[in-house]
């Protein structure tokens, strides 16, 4: 097979790479992306989800195609999207892409080397691409984080909630929930409701208020980067450790009010401020697990809502010669300048692997139009 030329590769079809190989296209940049279509999305969260987001967050850097203008042309009522489902922000994505005739390729990338100046990446059907510029858009995937308490637990016992989706494999069973967040107690509720025999949840901090959030200051703070691409990494560590704790309070102290009703039943155990002690497997292929509150839980299987860290040596696909070990990482994430470069020419990096130097918010996809919007625009004037 013959090698495709293109101006700029995006690798990843999620959120922030749709969105900046929308607004990098609408620039005028010749545009390839590769990536199945928000497939962790579709793959690795479970049907009947809800998603944290609001009506003004969108995947537009020109505030056109966004959410809200969606929900107007679908003609959805706000108590639709209140909160909204996943299956109509997945529409929504969709619809987006269609806005800017945007396309992906839905392969996936095994391999991306540097060379003379450009990038090549070898697909998974065995084509390559040869790029000039390069956004890796990457996936959560990559970053699953394993707590060291792993450590404690037998082997084949635990799995990590981004590889949980088929809560139908738990019926008539016991399950024991690691983590105290909005994806620990919103799998709790809907492992019970496929019809699980009990369902425990144990976490280190006290259990998280049931109230709607306010995520209202949020959008200001990202939009701010717009004009003052570096303020975060100017900040001190003191503003940076406040805005992290707001952020905090509201996305991991504060879950949502519609959950607290599907979570509070009576098969549903909480073991706030408690952790794992011991584990060990029984003859019947079940686990005992105790806490440090002397409790005894019995499981068919433990499930890890721990989260992701980023880590960009997890990244398989990336050259070990020519980028993986001349990229300049701090705490696993990439050194990046004001436009999300790396220190490799032409190499960019966003989303949640960008939050060490652009704040908490770009984890989600509340911050989509800030990053597509630097990127491309960085990106078209290097033309």
């Amino acid at each position: 097979m013959g090698k495709e030329r293109t101006e700029l590769l995006v690798i990843g079809a999620g959120p922030y790479g749709i969105a900046t190989a929308a607004y990098a296209k609408h620039l005028g940049v010749s545009v390839t992306v590769v990536g199945k279509t928000l497939d962790f999305w579709k793959a690795n969260m479970p049907r009947g989800m809800f998603l944290r987001s609001g009506p003004d967050w969108h995947l537009d850097a020109r505030d056109v195609a966004t959410f809200a203008a969606y929900v107007n042309m679908r003609g959805i009522t706000p108590e639709q999207i209140k909160p909204v489902p996943l299956d109509t922000f997945l529409d929504y994505a969709s619809w987006f892409m269609g806005q800017y005739d945007l396309r992906p390729l839905p392969t996936l990338v095994t391999h991306l080397t540097r060379s003379n100046g450009t990038y090549s990446a070898t697909l998974d059907d065995g084509s390559q691409i040869r790029a000039d510029k390069v956004v890796l858009s990457l996936g959560f995937a990559w970053f699953k984080h394993y707590p060291e308490l792993i450590n404690k637990l037998p082997e084949g016992s635990y799995t990590h909630t981004c590889n949980v989706v088929d809560f139908e494999f738990f019926r008539d069973k016991r399950v024991l929930i690691v983590g105290g967040r909005q994806s620990a107690f919103e799998w709790a509720a809907l492992i019970r409701e496929k019809g699980a025999d009990e369902v425990y949840v144990t976490h280190r901090h006290p259990t998280p208020q049931f109230t709607e959030p306010d995520w209202s200051w949020v959008q200001p703070m990202v939009r701010r980067t717009l004009e003052d691409h570096g303020w975060w990494r100017r900040s001190t560590d003191e503003a940076k450790e406040k805005i992290r704790q707001d952020f905090w309070a509201v996305g991991r102290l504060t879950l949502e009010a519609w959950l607290g009703s599907r979570v509070h039943q009576a098969n549903i155990h909480i073991h706030e401020k408690t952790t794992i002690v011991t584990a060990r497997s029984l003859a019947d292929g079940t686990f005992e697990v105790s806490l440090n509150d002397d409790t005894t839980v019995n499981a068919h299987h433990i499930i890890l809502a721990t989260g992701y860290v980023p880590n960009m040596q997890n990244v398989g696909f990336l050259d070990r010669q020519t980028i993986a070990r001349e990229l300049q990482t701090l705490n696993g994430s990439p050194t990046l300048s004001t436009e999300f470069r790396t220190n490799l020419p032409n190499l960019y990096v966003t989303g949640l692997a960008a939050v060490q130097d652009f704040g908490p918010f770009f984890g989600f996809t509340v911050a989509c139009p800030v990053a597509a919007r630097i990127i491309g625009e960085a990106v078209s004037q290097s033309k």
